[in-house]
Protein backbone atom coordinates (compact mmCIF):
# COMPACT_ATOMS: atom_id res chain seq x y z
CA UNK A 1 0.00 0.00 0.00
CA UNK A 2 2.79 2.40 0.94
CA UNK A 3 4.65 1.63 -2.28
CA UNK A 4 1.53 2.20 -4.35
CA UNK A 5 0.80 5.48 -2.56
CA UNK A 6 4.37 6.63 -3.08
CA UNK A 7 4.22 5.80 -6.80
CA UNK A 8 0.89 7.62 -7.14
CA UNK A 9 2.28 10.65 -5.34
CA UNK A 10 5.30 10.70 -7.65
CA UNK A 11 3.05 10.49 -10.69
CA UNK A 12 0.90 13.36 -9.44
CA UNK A 13 3.97 15.52 -8.76
CA UNK A 14 5.24 14.88 -12.28
CA UNK A 15 1.85 15.72 -13.78
CA UNK A 16 1.55 18.97 -11.82
CA UNK A 17 5.12 19.95 -12.65
CA UNK A 18 4.52 19.25 -16.32
CA UNK A 19 1.65 21.73 -16.42
CA UNK A 20 3.47 24.56 -14.65
CA UNK A 21 4.94 27.55 -16.43
CA UNK A 22 8.74 27.29 -16.77
CA UNK A 23 11.33 29.52 -15.14
CA UNK A 24 12.20 31.87 -18.01
CA UNK A 25 14.30 35.00 -18.50
CA UNK A 26 14.63 37.23 -21.58
CA UNK A 27 11.34 36.05 -23.04
CA UNK A 28 7.72 37.08 -23.46
CA UNK A 29 5.66 34.14 -22.25
CA UNK A 30 2.39 33.53 -24.08
CA UNK A 31 0.47 31.01 -21.98
CA UNK A 32 -1.77 28.57 -23.85
CA UNK A 33 -4.62 26.64 -22.17
CA UNK A 34 -4.57 22.82 -21.80
CA UNK A 35 -4.20 21.23 -25.22
CA UNK A 36 -6.54 18.39 -26.25
CA UNK A 37 -4.80 18.29 -29.66
CA UNK A 38 -1.07 18.92 -29.30
CA UNK A 39 -0.21 18.49 -32.97
CA UNK A 40 -3.00 20.84 -34.04
CA UNK A 41 -2.06 23.48 -31.47
CA UNK A 42 1.57 23.48 -32.58
CA UNK A 43 0.60 23.56 -36.27
CA UNK A 44 -1.67 26.57 -35.68
CA UNK A 45 1.06 28.46 -33.83
CA UNK A 46 3.66 27.68 -36.51
CA UNK A 47 1.27 28.82 -39.24
CA UNK A 48 0.70 32.16 -37.51
CA UNK A 49 4.34 32.80 -36.58
CA UNK A 50 6.48 34.44 -39.25
CA UNK A 51 8.99 35.95 -36.82
CA UNK A 52 11.36 33.81 -34.73
CA UNK A 53 9.77 32.32 -31.60
CA UNK A 54 9.79 29.24 -29.41
CA UNK A 55 6.98 26.81 -28.54
CA UNK A 56 7.40 24.72 -25.41
CA UNK A 57 5.76 22.27 -23.05
CA UNK A 58 6.67 19.75 -20.34
CA UNK A 59 6.03 16.03 -20.00
CA UNK A 60 7.08 13.46 -17.36
CA UNK A 61 10.72 12.51 -17.96
CA UNK A 62 12.48 9.19 -18.09
CA UNK A 63 14.72 9.09 -15.04
CA UNK A 64 16.76 6.07 -14.01
CA UNK A 65 20.33 5.38 -13.03
CA UNK A 66 21.26 4.34 -16.55
CA UNK A 67 18.68 6.17 -18.62
CA UNK A 68 18.94 9.02 -21.06
CA UNK A 69 20.40 12.39 -20.22
CA UNK A 70 19.37 15.66 -21.82
CA UNK A 71 21.29 18.84 -22.58
CA UNK A 72 19.72 20.94 -19.84
CA UNK A 73 21.62 20.17 -16.66
CA UNK A 74 23.19 23.64 -16.37
CA UNK A 75 21.72 26.39 -14.21
CA UNK A 76 20.53 28.34 -17.25
CA UNK A 77 19.73 26.92 -20.69
CA UNK A 78 20.30 29.44 -23.46
CA UNK A 79 18.03 28.67 -26.36
CA UNK A 80 19.50 31.19 -28.80
CA UNK A 81 23.18 30.88 -27.91
CA UNK A 82 25.38 29.22 -25.33
CA UNK A 83 27.76 31.13 -23.08
CA UNK A 84 31.37 30.11 -23.75
CA UNK A 85 34.44 30.52 -21.56
CA UNK A 86 36.82 32.69 -23.67
CA UNK A 87 39.86 31.09 -22.06
CA UNK A 88 38.97 27.49 -22.91
CA UNK A 89 36.33 27.76 -25.61
CA UNK A 90 34.15 25.35 -23.62
CA UNK A 91 30.47 25.91 -22.72
CA UNK A 92 30.01 27.40 -19.26
CA UNK A 93 28.10 25.01 -17.05
CA UNK A 94 26.20 25.85 -13.91
CA UNK A 95 25.78 23.70 -10.79
CA UNK A 96 25.36 19.97 -11.43
CA UNK A 97 22.00 18.61 -10.30
CA UNK A 98 22.35 15.71 -7.88
CA UNK A 99 18.84 14.52 -8.64
CA UNK A 100 17.24 14.65 -12.10
CA UNK A 101 14.08 16.68 -12.62
CA UNK A 102 10.78 14.78 -12.91
CA UNK A 103 9.96 16.49 -16.21
CA UNK A 104 11.59 17.23 -19.54
CA UNK A 105 10.81 20.37 -21.54
CA UNK A 106 10.35 20.05 -25.30
CA UNK A 107 11.22 23.28 -27.09
CA UNK A 108 10.50 24.00 -30.74
CA UNK A 109 11.99 26.97 -32.58
CA UNK A 110 9.86 28.38 -35.36
CA UNK A 111 10.56 30.98 -38.01
CA UNK A 112 8.97 31.89 -41.34
CA UNK A 113 6.07 29.55 -40.52
CA UNK A 114 8.37 26.53 -40.26
CA UNK A 115 9.84 24.42 -37.49
CA UNK A 116 13.58 25.08 -37.51
CA UNK A 117 14.86 23.30 -34.42
CA UNK A 118 13.82 20.91 -31.64
CA UNK A 119 15.49 20.81 -28.22
CA UNK A 120 14.83 18.95 -24.98
CA UNK A 121 16.09 20.21 -21.62
CA UNK A 122 15.65 19.33 -17.98
CA UNK A 123 12.44 20.55 -16.38
CA UNK A 124 14.35 22.45 -13.68
CA UNK A 125 16.40 24.46 -16.17
CA UNK A 126 16.01 28.25 -16.27
CA UNK A 127 15.38 29.11 -19.91
CA UNK A 128 16.97 32.11 -21.59
CA UNK A 129 14.96 32.66 -24.78
CA UNK A 130 17.12 35.49 -26.14
CA UNK A 131 14.23 38.00 -25.96
CA UNK A 132 12.03 35.89 -28.26
CA UNK A 133 8.40 34.99 -27.53
CA UNK A 134 7.80 31.62 -25.87
CA UNK A 135 4.39 30.02 -26.46
CA UNK A 136 3.90 27.69 -23.50
CA UNK A 137 1.38 24.87 -23.97
CA UNK A 138 -0.41 23.72 -20.82
CA UNK A 139 -1.15 20.12 -19.80
CA UNK A 140 0.25 18.29 -22.83
CA UNK A 141 -0.50 14.59 -23.18
CA UNK A 142 2.82 12.70 -23.39
CA UNK A 143 1.58 10.12 -25.91
CA UNK A 144 0.35 12.94 -28.18
CA UNK A 145 3.74 14.61 -27.80
CA UNK A 146 5.46 11.45 -29.01
CA UNK A 147 3.05 11.22 -31.94
CA UNK A 148 3.80 14.83 -32.93
CA UNK A 149 7.57 14.43 -32.61
CA UNK A 150 7.47 11.34 -34.82
CA UNK A 151 6.17 13.52 -37.65
CA UNK A 152 9.48 15.41 -37.54
CA UNK A 153 11.71 12.35 -37.84
CA UNK A 154 11.59 12.41 -41.63
CA UNK A 155 12.51 16.10 -41.74
CA UNK A 156 15.11 16.92 -44.36
CA UNK A 157 16.94 18.90 -41.69
CA UNK A 158 19.01 16.33 -39.81
CA UNK A 159 19.14 18.55 -36.72
CA UNK A 160 15.34 18.48 -36.49
CA UNK A 161 15.24 14.69 -36.79
CA UNK A 162 17.96 14.22 -34.18
CA UNK A 163 16.32 16.70 -31.82
CA UNK A 164 12.91 15.09 -32.19
CA UNK A 165 14.27 11.58 -31.57
CA UNK A 166 16.21 12.72 -28.50
CA UNK A 167 13.08 14.38 -27.14
CA UNK A 168 11.04 11.20 -27.68
CA UNK A 169 13.69 9.15 -25.90
CA UNK A 170 13.47 11.35 -22.80
CA UNK A 171 9.70 10.84 -22.43
CA UNK A 172 8.71 8.46 -19.64
CA UNK A 173 5.49 7.44 -21.40
CA UNK A 174 5.22 3.92 -22.85
CA UNK A 175 4.49 5.49 -26.24
CA UNK A 176 8.13 6.60 -26.34
CA UNK A 177 9.44 3.07 -25.81
CA UNK A 178 7.07 1.75 -28.49
CA UNK A 179 8.18 4.43 -30.97
CA UNK A 180 11.89 3.82 -30.44
CA UNK A 181 11.55 0.05 -30.67
CA UNK A 182 9.66 0.45 -33.95
CA UNK A 183 12.30 2.84 -35.35
CA UNK A 184 15.05 0.38 -34.46
CA UNK A 185 13.39 -2.20 -36.68
CA UNK A 186 11.73 -0.16 -39.43
CA UNK A 187 13.36 3.26 -39.60
CA UNK A 188 15.89 4.55 -42.10
CA UNK A 189 19.51 3.48 -41.64
CA UNK A 190 20.29 6.63 -39.66
CA UNK A 191 17.14 6.30 -37.55
CA UNK A 192 17.87 2.63 -36.82
CA UNK A 193 21.34 3.55 -35.62
CA UNK A 194 20.12 6.33 -33.33
CA UNK A 195 17.16 4.30 -32.06
CA UNK A 196 19.46 1.43 -31.05
CA UNK A 197 21.55 3.88 -29.04
CA UNK A 198 18.49 5.23 -27.21
CA UNK A 199 17.11 1.76 -26.55
CA UNK A 200 20.33 0.98 -24.72
CA UNK A 201 20.39 4.29 -22.86
CA UNK A 202 16.81 3.77 -21.72
CA UNK A 203 17.75 0.22 -20.64
CA UNK A 204 14.52 -1.17 -22.06
CA UNK A 205 13.68 -4.75 -21.06
CA UNK A 206 13.89 -5.83 -24.72
CA UNK A 207 17.07 -3.82 -25.38
CA UNK A 208 19.63 -6.64 -25.52
CA UNK A 209 17.45 -8.82 -27.75
CA UNK A 210 16.68 -6.08 -30.27
CA UNK A 211 20.29 -4.90 -30.39
CA UNK A 212 21.66 -8.42 -30.95
CA UNK A 213 19.04 -9.00 -33.67
CA UNK A 214 20.33 -5.89 -35.45
CA UNK A 215 23.91 -7.17 -35.14
CA UNK A 216 22.97 -10.53 -36.62
CA UNK A 217 20.41 -9.54 -39.23
CA UNK A 218 20.73 -5.91 -40.34
CA UNK A 219 22.31 -5.61 -43.78
CA UNK A 220 23.75 -2.15 -43.15
CA UNK A 221 27.31 -2.31 -41.80
CA UNK A 222 26.97 1.07 -40.07
CA UNK A 223 23.85 -0.15 -38.24
CA UNK A 224 25.78 -3.24 -37.10
CA UNK A 225 28.60 -1.05 -35.79
CA UNK A 226 26.18 1.21 -33.94
CA UNK A 227 24.42 -1.83 -32.49
CA UNK A 228 27.70 -3.10 -31.04
CA UNK A 229 28.32 0.34 -29.56
CA UNK A 230 24.78 0.25 -28.13
CA UNK A 231 25.67 -2.92 -26.23
CA UNK A 232 28.44 -0.95 -24.54
CA UNK A 233 25.80 1.50 -23.29
CA UNK A 234 23.77 -1.17 -21.50
CA UNK A 235 24.27 -1.73 -17.77
CA UNK A 236 27.68 -3.40 -17.46
CA UNK A 237 26.43 -6.70 -16.07
CA UNK A 238 24.35 -7.03 -19.22
CA UNK A 239 26.48 -5.36 -21.89
CA UNK A 240 30.00 -6.59 -21.12
CA UNK A 241 29.18 -10.35 -21.26
CA UNK A 242 27.41 -9.82 -24.59
CA UNK A 243 30.40 -7.93 -26.00
CA UNK A 244 32.74 -10.71 -24.88
CA UNK A 245 30.51 -13.28 -26.55
CA UNK A 246 30.56 -11.30 -29.81
CA UNK A 247 34.32 -10.76 -29.68
CA UNK A 248 34.90 -14.45 -29.02
CA UNK A 249 32.65 -16.12 -31.54
CA UNK A 250 30.71 -13.87 -33.95
CA UNK A 251 31.12 -14.86 -37.60
CA UNK A 252 31.44 -11.27 -38.85
CA UNK A 253 35.01 -9.92 -38.42
CA UNK A 254 33.72 -6.33 -38.36
CA UNK A 255 31.46 -7.17 -35.44
CA UNK A 256 34.30 -8.93 -33.58
CA UNK A 257 36.59 -5.96 -34.13
CA UNK A 258 33.97 -3.50 -32.88
CA UNK A 259 33.23 -5.65 -29.83
CA UNK A 260 36.92 -5.79 -28.93
CA UNK A 261 37.24 -2.04 -29.32
CA UNK A 262 34.34 -1.26 -26.98
CA UNK A 263 35.50 -3.87 -24.50
CA UNK A 264 38.82 -2.05 -24.43
CA UNK A 265 37.00 1.20 -23.67
CA UNK A 266 34.96 -0.36 -20.86
CA UNK A 267 37.86 -0.78 -18.38
CA UNK A 268 35.93 -3.74 -17.00
CA UNK A 269 37.97 -6.48 -15.26
CA UNK A 270 36.12 -9.14 -17.26
CA UNK A 271 37.29 -7.50 -20.48
CA UNK A 272 40.90 -7.57 -19.23
CA UNK A 273 40.58 -11.26 -18.42
CA UNK A 274 39.20 -11.91 -21.91
CA UNK A 275 42.10 -10.07 -23.58
CA UNK A 276 44.59 -12.05 -21.49
CA UNK A 277 42.96 -15.26 -22.73
CA UNK A 278 43.19 -14.07 -26.34
CA UNK A 279 46.88 -13.17 -25.99
CA UNK A 280 47.66 -16.58 -24.47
Amino acid sequence: MKVAAFALAGSLVASIAAAQQPNVVNARIVQRPPQPDVRGAIAATVKAQADPAWIGYSVPALNNDHGGRNDGWSERCRLEQQRVDPATGSPVQGPIRLEPAPTVMVLIRVQANEIRRVRSVSGDCQLDAGSLPLYWLGDVNAAQSVEFLRTLLGDATRENSEGALSAIALHRDNAAATAILDLAKNGSSRMRQRALFWIARRAEAQAAGIITQAIDNDRDVEVKKQAVFALSQLPRDEGVPLLIKLARSHTDPIVRKQAMFWLGQSKDPRALTFFEEVLR
